[in-house]
């Protein structure tokens, strides 16, 4: 299932309000989304939510719905994310072939 990176800017004068909301959300928002977690981070974004979601109209419809019409919520920047569990997986057993050649 495909992962969302949500950045969200918010109002200054509501960011407890803002963070709280957004912390209390259920673990399943809408229809076909999964909230992993939310973060605080610095600098131009103030909150990121990482999150699945099957198909990129939930994905839509979730931050649209849900996300946007949280009070304080001001922009939201959605990145598509894809990690690199083939990669892991790979090094892993390379590893693993290593250790056992060397015994």
């Amino acid at each position: 299932m495909p992962k969302y990176l949500l950045l969200l800017r918010l109002d200054r004068s509501k960011l407890l309000e803002t963070i709280n909301a957004l912390r209390n959300l259920p673990k399943n928002p809408s229809s076909g989304v999964d909230i992993n977690y939310t973060m605080n981070v610095f600098g131009t974004w103030h909150v990121a939510v990482w999150f699945s979601s099957g198909k990129s109209e939930e994905a839509i419809d979730f931050i649209n719905r849900k996300i946007g019409q949280i009070p304080g919520v001001v922009d939201a920047f959605p990145v598509a994310a894809f990690p690199h569990i083939g990669q892991r997986k790979e090094r892993e057993e390379t590893s693993k072939g290593e250790e056992s050649e060397s015994e």
